[in-house]
């Protein structure tokens, strides 16, 4: 059985204080769990982009494609601010 490598997405818009913290946390995470994952990490600068993206805030984190944030599926107030 081969390992499945899960998708991190950390979006973020400029200036966001929380997404140097945010990604150690996350690398931090997988290798004390031991897990592989493709780690991206989106700069959302343009409110177009933020819709787009259905970017909810930053920093956001999503796990293969989905964001970790209880209720985002439900959430429609994408943007920057």
């Amino acid at each position: 059985m081969t390992a499945r490598v899960v998708k991190l997405e950390l979006l973020f818009s400029p200036g966001c204080g929380a997404i140097e913290s945010t990604v150690t946390m996350v690398r931090e995470t997988l290798r004390e769990l031991a897990l592989a994952a493709d780690v991206s990490e989106i700069m959302v600068d343009t409110e177009e982009k933020a819709r787009e993206l259905r970017f909810l805030g930053s920093p956001s984190i999503r796990f293969n494609g989905r964001d970790i944030e209880p209720g985002a599926d439900e959430r429609q107030d994408y943007g920057l601010g």
